[in-house]
Order: structure tokens, then C-alpha cells, then sequence
């Protein structure tokens, strides 16, 4: 794509999201985040590509929580554990990037999307907690974002996978036997990702009536053809993971639903097998060998820098150096990998332990939380926002997704609803609590 329809593209998506701002009636932080979540498809736009890589996320986020944010009054759970964490990542990343060897500019952008998805991730999580119902908004916009997808998919069958909003082509695309489709992503193997995740959220029952529609359903085997015309097999093993959640612990409907629709998959797939990128790849055993040994490179590399890592977004600037064997050789042009083949080896190598395990932190504890808060109060849409954050968790094993602000935006955003449906579950079991039991002696005990 020419850089003159980038050029028209973030004009446009930055006039409508001013213009919703500044004339709005509704709460602007509620505006901000659906605008995000429904411009998602052309919030990767690098708005300086020559200089510095700022993406449109990224420079309405900074303009939005330094002119426009006002802070919701009542607290997110756990908000000093979360902010702590916060200090202490940026104080590694900053330790981290003064001993590194050398920076980039990868560095600055991997430092600028930090920052951003911080902003963004206060303003989400305070509108959950302000409104019990922004959730149910926030799930919508997702849905609709994923329809996108769908459409975009739609019409690289038709025009090619040169209809893309991508600056470049990735080399996954045409890396097998048979083309790997991105949708509005760069990479097929991201989409997967984004599809996996998002799928679970068509199984969320509707506040009004309580249950979940065919539409919904359709929509949900729809999703998981997306995944077999990506060829992602780890964002698909993570999917089948999630459903495993499901099956073990969910309510015996969702089991049901859930069988219902791998079967209508496992019928799709018997017969038209030959035409998904997923079973046109390369052997499994091939594509481990190959990762096998740049994994065993990248384990070297954290054992060389333990506690504080290479410095963020630094990867492929010191393979380049130390590594030289880690390129891509297409159109007769070296590039050196940005990550080894793995998310977490990723922020291993360049974080070290500890940024490591606060990353890792972030995500496990409000799954954790979670867990225990559905087995009391048996609260579906808490396990399914564990689902869809376990499949990523999954796909996420063998690609680096996180540089991407749209699957940034997507994961945050799940871990933000999953804290906000923890808190607002427990909050509902106290008033529970309170309103149905009349000894007035128990409700001192619980206070105390």
C-alpha cells in the first residue's frame, strides 16, 4: 500500500476520533476506548515511518490521557500491587536499556508502546470498575472487530493477499505450500492469535436475555475456519486448550455448544482439508527443529544477561552482532529476527528474570483471582475471559505477538475485563451476603 492512502488513512481515523472527543455528550473515557477498540484494524499505522515509530495508537492515547483523561473515583482491585509493578518494570527497562551494548530505534518504539498501553490500560480498567455494564460494551466492540476481520479475510480471497493495510509483506504468507491469510494483520500467524482470543467471546451471554444466539454461534465456526486459512497451529492448539477449560469446568450447555461446534469444524475440515493453510505447512517435527536451535541461541543469550536482559525491543540488534545466523532472506534482503520464535524467550532475552516474571505476574494473577472467584459463584463469563486469555498464552509460545499494538490492545484489554468481572462478582457475593442474612452478629463477624 502507497504511503498516500497510509497518509489518508490516519487523517481520517484521527479527524473522526477528534471530532468524537471534542463533541461527544457521552463520558469521554468510555468514547476513547471504544474508538480504540473499533479502529483497531488501522490503529498499527505508523504515523512517522522515516523517524520515529509513533502508531496512531499510540499518539491518541498520549494526546487523550494528557488533555483529556479525568480519573474515575472509585479504584481498580489490587491498583497499588499493579502500580508498583508498573514503577519497577520501567525502572528495569530504563536499567536494562543503559547497559545494553547498543540501541535502536526499535528500542524507542518498544519504550513509546510501553507507555501507551499503560495509559491505556488505566482509563479501561477505572471505566470497567466506574460502570458494571462498559464490560458488556467493551465485548461488543471486540465482536464487531472481529467481524471486520472476517470481511477483510472475505476480500483477500477475492482481490489476494496484496489487499492489506500492511506496509510490507510478511514472508509467513507465502511460506508454505499453499498462501496464509492475515486479514488486516501483517502477520497470519498474529491473526491466529487475535481470532483464538476473541472467538471465546461469542460464548458470553447477553445481560438481557440471558443466554447466547445462534448468530453468536455462527459466528464462533466462522472464526475457526479463519484460524485454518491462517495456518496457525499454535494459536490454534491454544483455542483447543481453552475449550479443554471449558469442557472441564464450564456448565454442561457450554459443553454441548462446544461439541456442537467442533463438530461442525471436524466436518468442514474432512472434507475441504486440502484447501486450509493449516495442513498444507511443513512437518511439525521440521518446524521444531528449526525453532529448537534459535530457542537454545536465545537461552544463551539469558544466561549472559540474567537479571536485567539485552535491553527492550534491542532483539535483533544484538543477533545482528552476536547471532548473525538469525535472518530471513527474502526479495534478496537480510533481516535479522526481532524475536526467537518465542513470545516468552522474548521478554526473557530482553527484560531478564525479573521483568520476566512481573510480565508473567501480570498475566497469571488476575487468571488466578479469576479461577478461584468462578468456582463460588459459578459466573461464566470470568471462565470464558480465562479461555481466551490461556489461548493466547498459548500462541504466544512460538511468536513474539506483543509488538504489535493491536494484540497489545487485545490482551490488556482481556486482563483488564477479567480483573473487572473478579471485582465486581465479589462485590455482588458481599451485597449477597448482607441483604439475604439477618443475623446481625454474622454480618459483625464478616466485618471483622
Amino acid at each position: 500500500m502507497s504511503s498516500f492512502i497510509f497518509a489518508v488513512l490516519a487523517i481520517l481515523v484521527l479527524g473522526i476520533f477528534f471530532g468524537l472527543v471534542f463533541f461527544t455528550k457521552e463520558h469521554k473515557n468510555s468514547v476513547y476506548i471504544k474508538f480504540v477498540l473499533l479502529a483497531l484494524p488501522l490503529l498499527a499505522i505508523d504515523l512517522f515511518p522515516s523517524f520515529v515509530s509513533i502508531t496512531i495508537f499510540d499518539f491518541i492515547t498520549f494526546i487523550y490521557f494528557f488533555v483529556f483523561y479525568k480519573p474515575r473515583k472509585k479504584q481498580v482491585e489490587n491498583a497499588a500491587l499493579y502500580l508498583l509493578i508498573f514503577f519497577v518494570l520501567t525502572i528495569l527497562i530504563l536499567f536494562g536499556a543503559y547497559q545494553a551494548d547498543s540501541l535502536t530505534r526499535d528500542t524507542t518504539t518498544a519504550f513509546i508502546q510501553f507507555f501507551s498501553i499503560a495509559c491505556f490500560v488505566k482509563i479501561l480498567s477505572e471505566e470497567c470498575m466506574a460502570d458494571n455494564t462498559f464490560s458488556d460494551s467493551v465485548v461488543f466492540c471486540l465482536k464487531i472487530t472481529l467481524i471486520v476481520s472476517l470481511l477483510f479475510l472475505a476480500g483477500q480471497f477475492v482481490f489476494g493477499t496484496s489487499f492489506s493495510i500492511a506496509r510490507s509483506q510478511n514472508i509467513n504468507v507465502y511460506g508454505g505450500l499453499s498462501t496464509r491469510y492475515p486479514s488486516f494483520f501483517q502477520d497470519p500467524q498474529k491473526y491466529a492469535q487475535f481470532l483464538a482470543a476473541v472467538s471465546f467471546l461469542f460464548l458470553i451471554k447477553g445481560r438481557q436475555t440471558n443466554k447466547v444466539s445462534l448468530i453468536n454461534y455462527l459466528l464462533l465456526l466462522c472464526t475457526l475456519v479463519a484460524i485454518m486459512f491462517t495456518g496457525g497451529r499454535a494459536a490454534f492448539g491454544g483455542w483447543c486448550v481453552g475449550v479443554f477449560i471449558i469442557l472441564v469446568f464450564g456448565e454442561s450447555k457450554y459443553r454441548v455448544a462446544t461439541i456442537f461446534v467442533a463438530s461442525l469444524l471436524f466436518v468442514i475440515v474432512y472434507n475441504f482439508s486440502e484447501s486450509f493453510a493449516m495442513f498444507q505447512r511443513a512437518d511439525l517435527s521440521e518446524s521444531y527443529e528449526f525453532r529448537h536451535a534459535i530457542w537454545q541461541d536465545a537461552f544463551r543469550i539469558f544466561k549472559e544477561h540474567p537479571l536485567f536482559g539485552i535491553g527492550i525491543g534491542n532483539y535483533a540488534n544484538y543477533v545482528s552482532v552476536h547471532n548473525p545466523d538469525q535472518y530471513w532472506l527474502a526479495e534478496n534482503e537480510f533481516t535479522y529476527f526481532d524475536h526467537p520464535e518465542s513470545g516468552y524467550l522474548k521478554v526473557l532475552t530482553e527484560l531478564g528474570a525479573i521483568g520476566f516474571l512481573l510480565i508473567l505476574f501480570i498475566i497469571l494473577f488476575p487468571i488466578m483471582i479469576g479461577f478461584k472467584t468462578y468456582l463460588k459463584n459459578k459466573d461464566t463469563t470470568i471462565l470464558l475471559l480465562i479461555a481466551a486469555l490461556t489461548s493466547w498464552m498459548v500462541g504466544f509460545y512460538t511468536v513474539y505477538s506483543l509488538g504489535d499494538s493491536r494484540i497489545k490492545i487485545l490482551v490488556a484489554t482481556i486482563i483488564c475485563l477479567l480483573v473487572s468481572i473478579n471485582k465486581s462478582a465479589i462485590d455482588y457475593d458481599k451485597e449477597r451476603f448482607f441483604t439475604t442474612n439477618d443475623d446481625v452478629s454474622k454480618r459483625q463477624g464478616f466485618l471483622k
